[in-house]
């Protein structure tokens, strides 16, 4: 899986075919630092359990705070054959200065 850079990301979110962004975080770390706007949330730790709630043919991009466990995610989800994977950090989102939200669902 490649990492997807921020100002690609955001085109992507403002298309009319939009990825399904992941966020791997915990719901502390969400409270903490907030998440990118229009985000899921699947732990890491629930992300084998889970996997079968995300269509296999949509885009993904998975994203944590500086991309090591969105990375992790995201191979799995290569592996399971997803074909459109990829992974960022929220570091790099905030320090473009977009926007978070405090929660996700």
């Amino acid at each position: 899986a490649e990492r997807i850079t921020i100002p690609e990301l955001q085109k992507k979110l403002e298309s009319s075919k939009k990825p399904i962004v992941v966020d791997v975080r915990e719901t502390s770390e969400i409270k903490e630092g907030g998440a990118i706007p229009g985000a899921i949330h699947i732990p890491m730790r629930q992300i084998d359990k889970r996997m079968s709630e995300i269509p296999k043919n949509a885009e993904v991009v998975f994203y944590c705070g500086g991309g090591g466990r969105a990375s992790r995610a995201a191979g799995a989800f290569a592996e399971a054959g997803y074909k459109t994977v990829r992974y960022c950090g929220l570091r790099d989102w905030k320090k473009q200065g977009l926007p978070t939200v405090p929660e996700i669902k």
